[in-house]
């Protein structure tokens, strides 16, 4: 009976006829990703009008309400609202309400009892925007200023649900919904920031610039696109009417900041590894760390009601001095101890021209640079402390960061009272250099485990410069461009725009730091054959003489990347929305991507065309009073490929592996008395020759694509008190990887009688949707002009359908500002699990965004399917800030997160002719490589609990107003946790002394000390 009722009276409101009260109607809304808009009612009559005025800027829309009495302005700046309504020349109500980016604020007019017009005072009691499905949260100035984070776009990720840090390897990003860190969107005033080159995260402005921050992690409409993680929304403070003018300086003492702990070696229980097991491998105790911000900003009107301008800059300076060495490092007495200074340089400034009250043209400047000064000297393990002089300096400018210099312009203009018209334009360039003085080039790196050393040799390590470096001339250049266009006929608000970005990043890529690495190791089994690279045989070390006889051999590592690479990505979307009744709004809406990556001769080589995505919300005004929302969507997303996939995908890339035998080690630690066991090998063919553009990817692929769902509803119990609930269900239907198997070709041509004489032939690798028939053109021949269409199907391929799939529950509940304090407790159960992370890869920290090695051979999916990296199956996330007395104001952020789950990637014990990766299988567990055996990936527990607290506490001194002083400390508790570790099972046919050791821990706890003074003229 009761479900009947309920049915009944849901089917009642939403879709009867009589239910049409216009007192209470939404009218369909469209938001824009960089405005807010203004909607209501009211009684209709001859000579109406709403007038909607920022006093701020002057800024004035007028309107004449429908016959039904409805009004909406859109594609407003955000702030506050006088919005009024006019009887002929008579003020007959007004009211305040606050426009938030992309959301609905609304403004009710209701009749008395008297035929007067009265005001409901609708934009401060109504809390939840019912013509909103977007799922995530929206932080505006106040709130950010007043919690305790750090002052950076990462931060105001983290407060959001649904998100969780992405491995400490990477460059940026973070994990939206079960995604890969690279599968985001980042937008500046409409304006995409996000890395061009790797997509792992964007380009910032000063904190303090910051007007509104909107974090979307699912159920966003068409105008959104090129993410299946998230979207990260940012506008920024303009100018006003008002003069004001203040600034910041803050500092994080060193001394205020705890021990970091130091991290040890895990027990692999291998008795050659006893002299690691357990014992330190890099003192961090020592560490100190020391940050300083100092902003600025000023704004104002240049011509009141007009013009403005709004300039902020901001600069972060951090001095770390840190252990860098390895307590096993044979460098230590010369580049263990790293004194590093980071100096961060943001500026934004803004020009706001009210060309008329229906013409609006706004010009955005922003400046992000990072650049890191490093000085490397002397480490003593024996008594901690630092040794020796200065030994090696080096200078990066935005290296492995997203800095950027953007200039963007935009126009919006209301055409009529229902038509809007936006147009964007602008371009980052963004440069990144290495300087090393004194850096030799062809001096090559070493690398050796104290197990894989003979005794009595010397393994020096005198290259200073380690991993790898950049290019000269490393440079990525985004130029964008959008036009948006709404109009409203009757109950729909219709949208339409295009857009395109073209980016070029130049000598992209990297390069062996002094040429390349020799890499030492030992075998327990000298006599029998080594498993190479690509499936080859390596002989056996004692067959090479020197130790080999004893199981000791060394590789000589190459690797080069560096190339350019150039892509475009245009999109077109459409979308309706409805009010289907008074309190029912459907929107459907369909968004068309296309992208293509070319290489350094611009000759396209990936390409996707007209992706089509539809998308559909429907929200539900339960009691017509904004009290209660019931609420879904469901849609399509996708993510184009960034300009990375050409670095390996398509360039001259050169990465080889040779085996020797030795006899003596010389002074630089490079091998003496060489015995040639194998040519050059490559796993994936990359001998640094041109490669035919025609057969690096498959034809007629798809795109990489997901599925979402959610449902939930929010509810407004009180003025004091909202609470609500979501699920959400996403699905990954397609990905895109590299595929860098020779066998299925070798099949084809054996059995439709084809002659393999190209003399490169080897495992090259082909970009394809895995899991799916894909045809490929291949190179049987060496002539290029002779290529072979090859049709394999998935099982021809060996590989099932890629998985990964999000399931969410999320509770929260919120106490808006008011009575002084503002608080919000969010709980999210989730569980992240599949055979594919995305386009990363977090258990190697592989950043080589949709060239992962995941799919490269079969064999290498076995036990894939699991518990994902991104996986946190609890997380409680709660924020919120209090005023105490009026001159004092304490805030707090809490974080308690289920750990990573843990897995092993290990060597084949068996790799019989497939290309035979070194540690990206599941096979772990063994003695030996040899007994390694199927470990499914997530199945080995978890880390511990990330469990978190920081707090604040402001003072605003009543004798000097604008002066605020105040103390945020971070990490109370001290909870250093780990947050990764290595899981690479072998080294070579051993256990890896490294494997289970952690690679980093949550920062201790530190403390910021802050003043700030801001005046208003």
């Amino acid at each position: 009976m009761l479900r009947k009722t309920v049915l009944v009276h849901a089917l009642s409101v939403a879709f009867s006829a009589t239910a049409l009260s216009l007192a209470v109607t939404a009218p369909a809304m469209a938001q824009s990703n960089a405005t807010g808009s203004i909607y209501g009612t009211v009684t209709p009559g001859a000579d109406v009008k709403v007038v909607i005025e920022n006093p701020a800027t002057g800024l004035r829309r007028t309107l004449t309400p429908d016959a039904s009495g409805r009004f909406q302005a859109t594609s407003l700046p955000t702030g506050t609202y006088r919005v009024t309504q006019m009887k002929g020349d008579t003020v007959t109500g007004t009211t305040e309400v606050t426009a938030s980016i992309g959301q609905g604020a609304q403004a009710v007019f209701e009749p008395a009892a008297t035929g007067v017009q009265t005001v409901q005072i609708t934009g401060q009691r109504r809390t939840i925007d019912v013509t909103s499905t977007n799922n995530g949260a929206t932080f505006n100035s106040r709130q950010l200023a007043a919690l305790p984070i750090a002052r950076n776009v990462e931060a105001i990720i983290q407060l959001a649900p649904n998100t969780t840090r992405a491995d400490s390897r990477f460059a940026g990003g973070a994990s939206f919904g079960g995604g890969a860190a690279s599968e985001n969107s980042y937008y500046i005033n409409g304006f995409p920031v996000v890395n061009p080159l790797t997509g792992l995260g964007a380009s910032q402005l000063p904190f303090g610039a910051i007007a509104e921050a909107q974090v979307l992690t699912g159920g966003f409409g068409a105008e959104f696109g090129r993410s299946i993680g998230g979207v990260v929304n940012i506008i920024t403070k303009s100018g006003t009417n008002n003069w004001e003018a203040g600034g910041i300086v803050t500092i994080e003492p060193k001394s205020w900041r705890a021990k970091s702990k130091d991290i040890y070696y895990a027990n692999t229980g291998a008795s050659y590894n006893s002299p690691t097991d357990g014992t330190l491998r890099l003192a961090r105790e020592e560490n100190t760390q020391e940050r300083k911000v100092y902003g600025v900003y000023v704004g104002g009107p240049i011509i009141e009601d007009k013009l403005f301008f709004f300039a902020a800059a901001e600069k972060t300076d951090i001095d770390q001095g840190l252990v860098n060495g390895f307590r096993v490092s044979t460098s230590n007495a010369r580049n263990g101890w790293r004194d590093r200074g980071t100096e961060i340089e943001r500026y934004m400034a803004k020009v706001d021209w009210n060309i008329t009250d229906d013409h609006r043209l706004e010009f955005t400047a922003l400046g992000d640079t990072p650049t890191v000064e490093i000085q490397d000297s002397g480490f003593d393990y024996a008594t901690r402390q630092r040794v020796g002089t200065v030994t090696s300096t080096q200078t990066l400018v935005n290296v492995n960061d997203n800095g950027g210099k953007t200039k963007m312009a935009k126009y919006t203009g209301n055409l009529t009272q229902d038509l809007t018209l936006t147009a964007l334009y602008g371009q980052t360039d963004s440069e990144h250099t290495n300087d090393f003085p004194g850096y030799n080039p062809t001096l090559f790196q070493v690398s050796s485990a104290p197990a894989d050393r003979v005794p009595g040799l010397t393994y020096n390590n005198p290259q200073g410069i380690t991993g790898v470096i950049l290019a000269p001339g490393s440079k990525d250049v985004v130029k964008a461009a959008r036009i948006d266009l709404e109009y409203r006929l009757g109950q729909h608000t219709l949208r339409g725009g295009v857009d395109q970005n073209k980016i070029a990043s130049l000598k992209a890529g990297d390069i062996r730091a002094g040429g390349g690495v020799w890499t030492y190791f030992r075998t327990d089994t000298p006599n029998e054959p080594l498993d190479g690279p690509a499936g080859v045989l390596i002989p056996s070390p004692a067959s090479g003489g020197g130790y080999g006889t004893q199981g000791y051999y060394v590789t000589k590592n190459l690797f080069s990347t560096v190339t350019d690479s150039y892509g475009e990505q245009s999109a077109v979307y459409l979308e309706d929305k409805y009010q289907a009744t008074p309190n029912l709004m459907l929107t459907l809406g369909v968004r068309s991507e296309s992208f293509k990556n070319q290489n350094d001769t611009k000759t396209t080589f990936l390409e996707m065309k007209n992706q089509i995505m539809p998308r559909f919300a429907a929200a539900w005004d339960v009691n017509g009073d904004s009290s209660l929302k019931v609420f879904g969507t469901a849609g399509r997303y996708s993510v184009p490929i960034p300009t990375h996939i050409s670095v390996r995908g398509a360039g001259r890339s050169t990465f080889t592996a040779q085996y020797f035998t030795y006899s003596g080690v010389d002074a630089n630690g490079a091998p003496t008395g060489l015995v040639q066991l194998s040519e050059p090998l490559s796993n994936n063919n990359e001998y640094g020759q041109d490669k035919v553009v025609a057969t690096l990817a498959a034809l007629d692929m798809k795109p990489a694509f997901q599925d979402e769902l959610t449902i939930g509803f929010e509810k407004a119990f009180s003025p004091s008190l909202n609470f609500g609930a979501k699920a959400t269900y996403r699905t990954l239907q397609s990905t895109i990887d590299d595929f860098c198997d020779v066998r299925p070709f070798e099949r084809y041509a054996e059995a439709n009688n084809i002659d393999i004489t190209n003399p490169l032939w080897g495992n090259t690798c082909q970009t394809f949707n895995p899991g799916q028939d894909n045809t490929f053109m291949v190179d049987y021949t060496g002539d290029a002009s002779k290529l072979t269409k090859v049709f394999l199907t998935a099982e021809d391929q060996g590989f099932g359908k890629p998985k990964r799939t999000y399931a969410a529950i999320d509770l929260f509940a919120e106490h808006p500002l008011r009575n002084g304090w503002y608080g919000k407790l969010m709980y999210t159960w989730s569980k992240n699990k599949g055979n594919t992370e995305g386009q990363v890869r977090s258990d190697n920290g592989q950043a080589d965004v949709a060239v992962t090695s995941t799919w490269d051979y079969p064999e290498l999916m076995i036990g894939a399917d699991g518990l994902l990296p991104n996986d946190r199956e609890h997380q409680v996330k709660a924020y919120g800030f209090y005023q105490v007395m009026p001159e004092v104001t304490v805030g707090a952020n809490v974080l308690l997160a289920s750990g990573r789950p843990r897995s092993c990637i290990g060597s084949a014990a068996a790799p019989g002719d497939s290309p035979n990766y070194s540690n990206q299988t599941f096979y772990c567990g063994g003695a030996t490589r040899a007994e390694n055996v199927i470990t499914p990936r997530g199945t080995l527990g978890r880390l511990p609990w990330d469990n978190r607290l920081d707090l604040n506490v402001a003072y605003k001194p009543a004798m000097l107003p604008g002066l605020q002083l105040r103390l945020d400390v971070f990490n109370v508790t001290n909870r250093q946790v780990v947050q990764n570790v290595t899981e690479a099972y072998n080294n070579g046919t051993r256990i890896s002394s490294l494997y289970q050791t952690p690679l980093s821990l949550t920062a201790p706890r530190s403390g910021r000390f802050s003043v700030s003074y801001d005046h208003k003229f």
